[in-house]
């Protein structure tokens, strides 16, 4: 069960809260599609709040092809592929062609 904690950047909070309004309500088939496509049978996202007043987004992937998913969609024509890795690098101030962040590692 691959996980990853990526921080939102500063200022994201509502345009991430609308991303995820839209993945589970009017993109929903798509994003189901998305992670049919990978391989995942899971996929969840949870909002950290942090004390400092910013947030950690705490994704989880389940599935077989959990742990190439980032490298997947971020190489992907895909229409859909292309818009979900593009608002992931907006939200995380991330560079969509740049390198992945790696996987968190599990120790307990």
């Amino acid at each position: 069960m691959p996980a990853l904690a990526a921080p939102l950047a500063a200022g994201k909070l509502n345009d991430w809260e609308a991303w995820t309004v839209e993945l589970t309500g009017p993109r929903r088939a798509a994003f189901q599609d998305m992670n049919s496509r990978f391989g995942l049978e899971e996929h969840r996202a949870y909002l950290q709040p942090l004390p400092d007043g910013n947030f950690l987004v705490i994704v989880v992937a389940e599935g077989s092809g959990a742990d190439s998913f980032l490298e997947g969609v971020a190489a992907s024509d895909h229409e859909f592929d292309r818009w979900f890795a593009e608002s992931i690098a907006d939200l995380h101030g991330m560079d969509p062609g740049g390198e992945t962040p790696p996987m968190a590692e599990r120790r307990i």
